[in-house]
């Protein structure tokens, strides 16, 4: 029964996607789906389970045309996919016993049941796939890695003959990641066919029997997993080599003094907390994939978990909560902008002006906003316009723009390319640039190594919460800064 997506193409609007793409998985077969962000994976699976209509091409079950108009359709031919966000295919109020048999309580249209043999019939599913777990806790109360597998043994319970699943062990700890392989393991030998997107490569060599590479859309890998199979081939087949990525300039002078060092972060009594310096006018980038623990440790440097002590221009400071740390010349650019970042039904002035005190004068707020949408470049260049209204570039350029009414001494930046085109990247590049050399220290977080090459003097890979290599950015290569963000490389090496 081999689930098969036959020459797939897909854009949205004027932004192509899926290029003739064709991927199959066969019953008790782990095929992986790799590819760099924005390379089609996650389109292609949600497209295989009903999500979207492709624009061209056709999915085929052992050779005959299937169509899929929805997940209800997918899912009656037995095709799940489970997304990062497990919650959503759960019932956080309902017990787990509740959540695990509903499917089978719909099938035989029951319309009374017996609670007991209720939880008796859930206790068995738990058992045979080996999670301990009470049956009667709501589903709320369960941690990441329970909610994934319950969401597993679930879909199986159900009859699911293949299992699509994107990045599963992204916020998995090492433990948790060898059950949850376990599980995996277990459900090829009963047959299913089971599809996975990771950027943690050593346990696609550890796991999977295929692979198939997406780049730009465009399928340039397929191959068994076997001994001749390097990780050096899988991430040139991802980058594509990456020749001629743009590098920031950086002009030679007096080193400049240390803005920013970081003593630790977290108040664990090991104090195994993140150590670090900034110089100023310096541009780090911490290079992380998806589950490192950056936009953690970002959040943390802001204000928003644990104390830390920090040596801020020669002196030292506790930073405890989010106003201490603007206090300190922090800004802090989110990943989530949209929920973070700006407010969307507020106006350009509106966002320009948050460092205005006291009385409100109208006048004087749009003269110095008119001055700041002309120094981001922000457009339309109406400081009434409303920030919703902007497009994804920007409202990024409004979030930057609203901490600069005067000088910063650092301004951490997490994934601030996230949903911005092209054409509006490099101008946003410019501007941290500017802000560079104009004396702020700057810390970039991305899971992207392009962006990484593009804006770093310096990059740090973060890897499980550690930073575990320094590099100057001009010895880098995007092939060599991806093995550096691999966790099992960093402890064993690689073949």
């Amino acid at each position: 029964m081999t689930l098969t997506l036959l020459d797939i193409s897909h854009d949205f609007g004027d932004l192509p996607v899926l290029h003739q793409v064709t991927f199959s998985v066969k019953p008790g077969e782990v095929h992986a789906l790799l590819g760099m962000n924005g390379a089609g994976k996650s389109t292609l699976l949600h497209i295989a389970a009903g999500v979207y209509q492709p624009v061209r091409g056709t999915i085929n079950i052992d050779g005959e045309r299937v169509l899929f108009r929805s997940t209800s359709d997918a899912n009656a031919h037995g095709v799940v996919f489970l997304t990062q966000e497990v919650d959503r295919g759960l019932v956080p109020q309902l017990a787990v016993h509740e959540n695990l048999t509903i499917g089978h309580l719909r099938q035989e249209k029951a319309i009374w049941f017996s609670k007991s043999a209720n939880r008796a019939r859930a206790r068995a599913l738990l058992q045979e796939y080996g999670l301990d777990l009470n049956v009667d806790l709501p589903v709320k109360e369960l941690s990441l890695y329970e909610k994934q597998m319950l969401s597993i043994i679930r879909a199986v319970s159900n009859q699911a003959r293949y299992l699509l699943l994107d990045e599963p062990t992204a916020s998995l700890d090492r433990l948790q990641a060898v059950k949850f392989y376990e599980l995996v393991q277990k459900l090829q030998l009963q047959g299913l066919g089971i599809v996975l997107i990771s950027h943690k490569l050593h346990e696609i060599m550890a796991c999977c029997q295929q692979i198939t590479v997406l780049r730009g859309g465009v399928t340039v890998m397929e191959r068994s997993v076997d001994n001749n199979l390097k990780l050096e081939d899988i991430i040139e087949a991802m980058t594509g080599g990456a020749k001629g990525i743009a590098r920031r300039v950086v002009k030679d002078g007096e080193q400049q003094p240390v803005q920013l060092a970081v003593r630790t972060t977290g108040n664990r009594s090991d104090d195994l907390g993140i150590k670090f310096e900034i110089r100023k006018g310096e541009i780090v980038t911490l290079f992380g994939l998806l589950g490192s623990g950056k936009t953690e440790l970002a959040e943390t440097l802001f204000g928003l978990h644990d104390a830390y002590t920090a040596v801020i221009e020669g002196k030292q400071v506790t930073i405890r909560n989010t106003r201490q740390a603007v206090e300190q010349g922090f800004a802090f650019i989110p990943e989530e902008r949209g929920r973070h970042g700006v407010w969307k039904k507020d106006d350009i002035r509106t966002h320009l002006a948050l460092s205005f005190r006291g009385m409100i004068h109208v006048s004087k707020e749009l003269a110095y906003s008119q001055e700041r949408i002309r120094s981001f470049a922000i457009r339309p260049d109406s400081p009434t316009y409303r920030v919703g209204r902007l497009s994804g570039g920007n409202q990024q350029k409004v979030a930057i723009a609203k901490w600069f009414a005067k000088p910063r001494k650092i301004a951490i930046f997490d994934e601030p390319m996230k949903g911005i085109d092209v054409s509006a990247r490099e101008t946003i590049f410019q501007m941290i640039e500017s802000l560079a050399a104009e004396g702020t220290s700057i810390l970039y977080l991305t899971a992207e190594p392009e962006e990484a090459l593009r804006i770093s003097d310096r990059v740090w890979t973060l890897v499980d919460g550690q930073i575990v290599s320094e590099i100057e950015a001009h010895a880098l290569t995007m092939d060599a800064l991806m093995l550096t963000a691999d966790k099992e490389v960093q402890r064993n090496g690689h073949r």
